[in-house]
């Protein structure tokens, strides 16, 4: 049987839980000379500055989540997800198609000609569920992973109110037109503590290819990722980080007391954070 799978060049996958700070280090991988792809998902209330997510990875990553009936917040879900056959096939061709947009892109500015001048990648939260398929599918492939305390990432998914983390039950409505939160906070501290737990999984199983950004840090850490990148995994990217990306207020707002509370008492979101700081930095 032959491998199928594509000699990619160099690239690199932002991952992470949502609400993590994906978006920033997107952004400043976008300006290090990363072709992220086309087609983003356009800026909103939620994220006025955009996702830099190619909608391609994300219905292709949406398509295999309803392949194993469920969505982005792992409604009813318990197992372990898979990638269908012609699925894998879908990621194949789209990989394929991102290597030609970003070559053509490099030629067309002038850059110089070959696989080492082509940088390119995705961003898509959802990119975390399947790390582990991507690495295995990309030997070149290298992911950073952004992580917030789940009290930051809960409070934020609150004020987002995503559908498949609210309340359903009969009677609801009054308290939403209350303004009371309404998202599932259980739910989402689970949601929260799986994205993360996977993704540390997948860097134990595949050393020195995911690096840990915290988002409480990300100005200071993650110059030392983006030279990880480009010094050991190969990635071409120029010495410029747009230092304007940075928001201090958006790094550092603090959640509400009871999501606070109730992630201090928890010993198995304190057990997961420990893990993300003792395998922050690159190359975990």
């Amino acid at each position: 049987m032959t491998d199928d799978r594509p000699q990619a060049a160099p690239c690199v996958a932002v991952a992470g839980m949502h609400r993590s700070g994906t978006s920033l280090v997107a952004s400043v991988l976008g300006d290090a000379g990363v072709d992220l792809g086309r087609g983003f998902l356009a800026a909103n209330l939620h994220n006025r500055r955009g996702y830099f997510e190619d909608r391609r990875f994300v219905e292709l990553h949406d398509a295999m989540l309803r392949a194993n009936g469920t969505d982005w917040a792992l409604t009813g879900c318990t197992g372990r997800l898979s990638v269908p056959d012609d699925l894998r096939r879908s990621a194949l061709d789209l990989v394929r198609r991102r290597e030609e947009e970003a070559r053509q892109a490099s030629e067309d500015r002038g850059a110089a000609r070959g696989a080492g001048a082509v940088a390119w990648g995705w961003k898509d939260p959802r990119t975390t569920l399947f790390l582990d398929f991507w690495l295995e599918l990309l030997p070149a492939l290298s992911a950073v992973v952004p992580f917030r305390d789940a009290a930051g990432v809960v409070g934020s998914l609150r004020r987002r109110r995503d559908v498949p983390l609210q309340h359903r039950f009969h009677g609801a409505w009054p308290l939403r037109r209350l303004g009371l939160p309404m998202t599932r906070d259980g739910a989402a501290i689970r949601l929260w503590d799986r994205y993360n737990r996977h993704a540390l999984w997948c860097a134990e199983r595949y050393p020195g290819r995911v690096a840990f950004v915290d988002g409480t840090r990300t100005r200071s850490d993650l110059p030392g990722v983006l030279r990880w990148l480009r010094d050991v995994r190969g990635v071409p990217l120029s010495d410029e980080a747009a230092t304007q990306r940075f928001e201090p207020a958006l790094l550092s707002v603090r959640p509400p007391l009871d999501l606070r509370l109730r992630t201090t008492l928890s010993a198995k979101v304190a057990a997961t954070m420990r893990r993300l700081h003792a395998a922050c930095g690159t190359g975990a």
